[in-house]
């Protein structure tokens, strides 16, 4: 029953992802093409500074909460999760909004910063509290995301073709992308209205604080990844030009589509180790290791196949114009692999063995070295710079988290 499960929700995610391909293959080349590389790097810049605020909203309750809903006892268990981490994170994004208000009004005038782009591309702040994936994903039911992110793309992907005709149109593009995950989160709970309706409970202050407290290491770790992810694009835009952002911008969202497809395997497999960990930690290390296997195997496969093929991957996708695109595509080609190594020793064995401590600080680690090779590489190699950077800190974060599992997993052995 439990596996049975497990092949549906890997099933639905796969789904999911196959057409999230297909759409983000129609509509990545048709935005780079009507709007060009500078209008296409600014909206990019302009949505990792937001991406700050998504990071702080999610507040690692995309871990916690499946991993926790997952192993709850009842529904009574479950709907008290949900309202205390919706109230958790309906707190901290109003808090932020206040935040962001005063920093719009006390800002310079001589500060070059597009306030109308910002305000067009905030709406993804309010979708990721719209649209509650870590509540699907701990009852392991993704065929509900798969409908609900899929009905959404098509309905952006529509409404794009008819009203963005050129460049001067950026701002509608923001606003359509920055609007998906509202609409996904508006066809997520009509779904929970009709099928789940008891998870609406008053939340209470103590609950908040707790899960609060249970999120703020997950969420120490996914800030320190941000620090050497999405900074490392507002860095390239602050050091060089919006056209530079939007070359390593078209090869990073296409990176962007491969992780999405090991999320999907990873989003799916999660709750089931979570579960399998507390009845057989021994059974879930045996399970992590097969799923590992074929995880990463399958990956290195689709890294060298974005490195090999990467001139032609970009001719074809983005049209002429994009030649700088291919050599940084050729250096990203190869962190799925190496991501999808960092997913299986962090995610599926640290946070779910209780390593949640060590896989912080080796992700701030991570942030430091980052932050100390960012600006000399940046400086001297621009938007290729940075892709060498991306590259060599998810190998750090790998191998160090590889060392960290291998010691806890000959601690289990020894028993």
């Amino acid at each position: 029953m439990i596996i049975n499960r497990l092949t549906q929700n890997i099933f639905s995610l796969l789904t999911l992802k196959g057409v999230d391909y297909i759409l983000n293959f129609v509509m990545l080349p048709f935005l780079l093409r009507m709007l060009g590389a500078d209008r296409f790097g600014a909206i990019v810049f302009m949505q990792s500074v937001v991406q700050y605020m998504v990071v702080a909203v999610e507040y690692g309750f995309n871990m916690t909460a499946p991993r926790d809903i997952a192993r709850a006892s009842d529904e009574r268990a479950i709907g008290k999760i949900f309202s205390d981490v919706m109230s958790a994170k309906i707190l901290i994004a109003l808090g932020l909004m206040l935040l962001t208000l005063i920093a719009i009004v006390v800002m310079p005038s001589t500060v070059d910063f597009d306030v109308i782009l910002f305000l067009a591309v905030l709406p993804t702040v309010l979708g990721n509290i719209a649209f509650p994936v870590w509540f699907f994903q701990g009852i392991q039911q993704m065929k509900f995301i798969t409908i609900a992110v899929t009905s959404a793309r098509l309905i952006i992907l529509c409404s794009m073709f008819f009203l963005i005709n050129g460049p001067n149109d950026y701002l509608i593009a923001a606003i359509l992308q920055s609007s998906m995950m509202i609409v996904a989160g508006l066809l997520s709970f009509a779904i929970i209205i009709k099928n789940y309706r008891y998870v609406f409970v008053r939340p209470t202050l103590d609950g908040i604080k707790n899960v609060l407290r249970d999120g703020r290491e997950i969420f120490i770790s996914t800030v320190a990844i941000n620090l050497y992810t999405t900074t490392n694009i507002v860095i390239l835009g602050l050091m060089t030009n919006p056209t530079a952002v939007g070359y390593f911008g078209a090869a990073n969202k296409l990176i962007d589509s491969v992780k999405g497809l090991m999320g999907a395997f990873s989003t799916a497999v999660y709750p089931h180790v979570s579960a399998k960990v507390k009845e057989s930690p021994r059974g879930a290390i045996e399970f992590i290791k097969k799923f590992g296997r074929l995880y990463s195997g399958l990956f290195l496969v689709v890294s060298i196949i974005l490195c090999a093929f990467a001139a032609p991957i970009v001719e074809i996708l983005f049209g002429a114009g994009y030649e700088q695109t291919i050599l940084i595509l050729r250096l990203m080609a190869w962190l799925p692999f190496v991501i999808s190594l960092s997913n299986v020793f962090g995610i599926h064995f640290m946070l779910n063995f209780g390593l949640q401590d060590l896989f912080s600080r080796i992700l701030i680690a991570a942030a430091v070295l980052d932050f100390i090779i960012i600006f000399p590489l940046t400086s001297e190699y621009g938007n290729i710079g940075v892709a060498v950077v991306m590259l060599l800190v998810e190998i750090f974060v790998t191998l160090v988290m590889g060392l960290a599992v291998r010691k806890k997993i000959n601690s289990y052995s020894s028993v």
